[in-house]
């Protein structure tokens, strides 16, 4: 569709957990040539890919910023192994009140004022880092979990901002940091970004 883009909302880890998850999806390539996951950074869904005018994407920023000015920043932790059927292997996340509550919050943002229909997985939200999908070949499937599981990692590192992305000649870009607590005048949230 003419002046259309493909966009998502996710939550992007930090560098030293970004380095850790992309080892993992190097050592899968390595042992098992599973490499499709290789093709974008680690990303946490929020909102799966929907289509929106680009000539309003600035005004989709300020709308989404604004939703989230009164967000706290929350702690969530990696640890262990999960799967989807015989395909899809990734990296869980531990369960998180916080986390849950602001992926309700922007879903209901973008069945209101976007007027996205709500698809299953929005109603069914399992957070995770995805490690192995699409080339991951059934018959491999058991190798490659044991593999994974072996080599989990844990971690805890604090969100403190979602991020709107786009694709971008095949490619997921990001638009726009969408950072928590911005409206609430948290002088230690100011400093942190202003450091960062």
């Amino acid at each position: 569709m003419k002046g259309m883009g493909k966009y998502f909302i996710g939550v992007l880890p930090p560098p030293a957990v970004e380095t850790t998850l992309y080892q993992l999806k190097e050592d899968l390539k390595s042992h098992f040539q599973v490499k499709y996951a290789l093709q974008s950074h680690s990303h946490l869904t929020l909102k799966m890919p929907f289509r929106y005018k680009e000539g309003k994407e600035r005004e989709l920023v300020i709308r989404l910023t604004s939703l989230l000015e009164e967000q706290e920043p929350f702690p969530l932790q990696l640890m262990g192994i999960g799967h989807f059927g015989l395909r899809n292997i990734y990296h869980q996340l531990a369960p998180s009140s916080p986390l849950i509550h602001l992926q309700s919050l922007l879903r209901g943002f973008c069945k209101r004022y976007l007027h996205l229909v709500e698809e299953l997985s929005d109603r069914n939200f399992q957070p995770h880092f995805t490690l192995a999908y699409k080339d991951l070949k059934a018959v491999h499937f058991e190798e490659v979990l044991e593999f994974a599981k072996k080599n989990a990692q844990r971690a805890d590192f604090l969100v403190d901002r979602a991020y709107l992305l786009k694709n971008v000649e095949s490619r997921w870009k990001v638009v726009a940091p969408l950072i928590f607590g911005v409206g609430t005048g948290n002088p230690m949230l100011t400093l942190k970004r202003e450091i960062s």
